[in-house]
């Protein structure tokens, strides 16, 4: 029975903040047990819908994935379509007049860009076997007016009919075709 009552308390020692301090003690345990609690949340929540989706899609729509995929591509394929084909027409060069040859006519590509879209601003002319193209343009402001031109000369060999030329525009492109002739 001695062996009993020789048992020792031990105190509990508290904390001299917090015993000083009883608000900001509750205050902390509040934000530790919003924050674990939000990370529980969260993690939880975002492990059952992974899981969720993943059920739902995968067992009902087999290939789903791959389908979406490919609906995206088409959408994608459909919105760049204009851009594509316009670049595949474009003129190789960066110039604003490029001069292509075939085996029966010359083609001379004129960007209309540089003219406002307009193919009225561009004026050609032909004497002998010299072809002239012009262009002029005038922008309008509140306070200025800005002119723009230019002009080309081509000299063509005796096999090319300028008389004939034709004209035609093509999107942003001024198309003028000149026959060649053979002389065989």
């Amino acid at each position: 029975m001695d062996e009993n009552q020789n048992v020792e308390v031990v105190k509990k020692e508290e904390c001299p903040i917090c015993d000083r301090h009883p608000v900001l003690k509750s205050v902390l345990c509040g934000l530790l047990i919003f924050a674990g609690a939000y990370c529980a949340f969260y993690t939880v929540s975002d492990w059952h819908f992974k899981r969720m989706l993943h059920r739902q899609m995968v067992p009902f729509f087999p290939g789903f994935e791959q389908k979406m995929m490919r609906k995206d591509i088409q959408m994608m394929d459909k919105m760049f379509k204009p851009e594509r084909d316009f670049i595949a027409r474009a003129p190789r060069k960066a110039n604003l007049i490029h001069i292509e040859q075939e085996e029966d006519e010359y083609k001379v590509i004129i960007d209309l860009m540089a003219v406002d879209n307009n193919a009225d601003n561009i004026q050609v002319s032909a004497n002998g076997n010299i072809l002239t193209i012009a262009g002029r343009t005038v922008k309008k402001s509140k306070n200025n007016e800005q002119i723009s031109e230019f002009q080309q000369s081509y000299m063509f060999g005796d096999n090319v009919r300028l008389s004939e030329l034709k004209k035609e525009t093509e999107g942003r492109y001024y198309i003028i075709t000149i026959p060649i002739v053979n002389n065989k």
